[in-house]
């Protein structure tokens, strides 16, 4: 169920002089007040799905962060430090997500285009060697196929280091892990690939030293 944004005065995030302040809201919320939630997102929903809408513009996507930012702060009041200032504390869980969609929308972004770019290699195959047609269309399929077969964790740093093209570090820096998981998991993913495929004509993809 998307949140609504309903109306709120024009503090955007400070409480007036005869409401409770965040910290009180919170030990209220952990004594089992729910109630103190509802009074926190009203208080501070306004600013922050405009901060959320700078890092992934307006639309769903933004309302549907909002959400797990809440989500996730409910989540976590626990380990909330009342020393801190709730505001950032919350735009820090906000960020957080922000990432995690950017990263999860540049990862899909790429998938597609490689997709895409293995279906337009295939056509001009056909168009360049007609008596190759079958043969090509086959390979790629595979390839394809066997791509897609990979474990996530697998196929995510394969697509972007020998598709894409992309440093083992940009790849580490996009999936949030280290340069070394990268090589690992790109140098298992080629070994698999090798035994999905088992034709000299791709084996070219999947050439690559033991890290």
């Amino acid at each position: 169920m998307r949140m609504p944004l309903a109306a709120m005065d024009e503090s955007e995030g400070t409480c007036l002089p005869e409401e409770p302040q965040d910290s009180v809201l919170v030990r209220r919320i952990l004594e089992g007040e729910d109630a103190a939630f509802t009074q926190l997102m009203r208080r501070h929903k306004k600013w922050l799905y405009r901060f959320i809408s700078r890092y992934v513009g307006h639309g769903d996507d933004a309302f549907d962060l909002l959400q797990e930012t809440f989500v996730a702060a409910w989540a976590a009041l626990e380990r909330y430090d009342a020393d801190r200032p709730f505001q950032a504390w919350l735009r820090q869980i906000a960020l957080n997500k922000c990432r995690d969609w950017s990263r999860r929308t540049a990862v899909r972004s790429i998938v597609q285009r490689a997709t895409s770019e293995l279906a337009h290699l295939a056509s001009r195959a056909r168009w360049a060697n007609p008596e190759a047609m079958i043969e090509t269309g086959d390979a790629l399929q595979r390839l394809d196929a066997a791509i897609a077969s990979l474990p996530i964790h697998l196929r995510e740093p394969l697509v972007l280091t020998v598709l894409e093209n992309l440093s083992h570090r940009e790849t580490a820096q996009l999936l949030g892990i280290s340069e070394k998981a990268v090589e690992t998991r790109v140098y298992r993913a080629k070994r698999q690939l090798s035994r999905l495929i088992g034709r000299p004509d791709l084996q070219t993809l999947t050439e690559d030293d033991e890290p």
